[in-house]
C-alpha cells in the first residue's frame, strides 16, 4: 500500500480515540510521527499535542456548530480532549446533558456540557469518508473528506 492511497501522511495533524480507562471514547490532538505497515498490518506512530511526552502507535474530525437535539451524537471538549456520547437532555440557556457512552466504549456516567464546547460525532470509513452516525448504528449524510485541521 504506498502512501499516496492513505488517508494520513506523515507529519498531519489527526484526532485519535482512546479505548485506555479513564479516557474511553475521548479524543486527543495528534501529529502523525510514522507511518509503518508490519506483517500487512498498518500503523501510526503519533505525538499527543496536548500531552508533550506521550507518543502512539495507532482521525481529522471537521469541526460544525449546530442546533443540537435529545438523541444527537457529539463530541464534547472537556480536558484537553473531546468525549463522545449522546445529548440526552438540553433546556433553553441552560447546558446540556451529555451522557457518555457506557464501557467499554466510553467512561459512562451523565454531565452539563455548554454548547459551545460540542461538536457533531463523525465516523469514517475508505469507502464514505466521513459521516454523520445515528444513534441506532445507520450510517447518516456523507460530508465528503475531512478538512484537515
Amino acid at each position: 500500500m504506498s502512501q499516496t492511497n492513505l488517508p494520513f501522511k506523515d507529519g498531519q495533524t489527526v484526532e485519535v480515540r482512546s479505548f485506555e480507562h479513564g479516557y474511553r471514547g475521548a479524543w486527543f490532538r495528534c501529529k502523525v510521527v510514522r507511518i509503518y505497515i508490519v506483517e500487512g498490518k498498518l500503523y501510526y506512530s503519533l505525538k499527543y499535542l496536548d500531552y508533550e511526552k506521550e507518543v502512539v502507535n495507532q482521525k481529522p474530525l471537521d469541526v460544525a456548530h449546530g442546533s443540537w437535539k435529545v438523541g444527537d451524537l457529539v463530541d464534547w471538549h472537556k480536558d484537553d480532549c473531546y468525549w463522545s456520547g449522546t445529548v440526552v437532555a438540553l433546556k433553553k440557556n441552560e447546558p446540556l446533558q451529555v451522557e457518555l457512552y457506557p464501557p467499554p466504549r466510553g467512561e459512562g456516567a451523565t454531565y452539563n456540557a455548554l454548547r459551545k464546547d460540542l461538536r457533531p460525532s463523525l465516523e469514517w470509513s475508505f469507502e464514505d469518508g466521513w459521516t454523520l452516525p445515528s444513534a441506532d448504528g445507520r450510517q447518516g449524510n456523507v460530508l465528503g473528506s475531512a478538512r484537515e485541521m
